[in-house]
């Protein structure tokens, strides 16, 4: 019964991590260079964010992710530079796993959108793979679960009291929660785009009648 708990708490804060590093990264470059409406971004964020929770796709994340450090012996004593390396080549290959289906389940059914979505999203996870690897390592510092030894995290963070951590962990949260509305705010959803059509095509209509 303990370890099921223990892996249970993994879950969690490894999903918890992932979604905070990951949600608003992809939600840029979805709307802004996939060309995918606010609606459809937006859907697979909760789509991504369902399956780290309720899938076991965070856990699967965090585990796989330490069976590949143990493989190829990292740890945070390792350069920094090697542990990036490392964290960017396994978040691409994990991406290239879960980025179609998530993106046709949230209704990408165009097969150029579905290819560019992909592509980019194995690209940005290379690009911001360390960053998720070290959100998973901090994650599990400020919820107790693991010591964060890395030489990037700062030493006073993590001789801080449990509370401390616990609530600096949940301004990350938030703050991630607020850039993402933030981004979607810059852009137009579905129904602005096809206001001017809608219009244009009332004012054409009034045209030929009126002559």
């Amino acid at each position: 019964m303990g370890k099921i708990i223990d892996n249970l708490k993994y879950h969690f804060v490894d999903s918890t991590s992932l979604n905070t590093a990951a949600n608003p990264i992809y939600s840029a470059f979805e709307v802004g260079i996939a060309g995918m409406s606010d609606e459809v971004s937006i859907a697979a964020r909760s789509i991504a964010t369902g399956l780290n929770y309720f899938a076991g796709m965070g856990w699967a994340f965090g585990k796989g992710r330490d069976i590949w450090r143990r493989n190829f012996k990292i740890n945070d004593n390792t350069k920094e530079q090697i542990q990036g390396l490392h964290d960017a080549l396994y978040a691409s290959a994990f991406t290239l796993l879960v980025a179609p289906p998530i993106y046709v389940a949230s209704g990408v059914n165009d097969i150029r959108q579905l290819a560019i979505g992909t592509g980019t999203a194995v690209i940005v996870g290379m690009v911001h793979g360390p960053l998720l690897g070290y959100a998973v390592s901090v994650g599990r510092d400020l919820t107790g679960l693991e010591s964060c030894h890395r030489r990037t995290f700062p030493d006073f963070v993590r001789k801080s009291d449990s509370k401390i951590k616990k609530g600096l962990g949940l301004t990350l949260v938030a703050a991630s929660i607020g850039l993402m509305a933030g981004i979607y705010s810059l852009t137009p959803n579905a129904d602005e785009e096809t206001v001017p059509q809608q219009t244009q095509e009332v004012i054409t209509l009034e045209n030929i009648i009126t002559e």
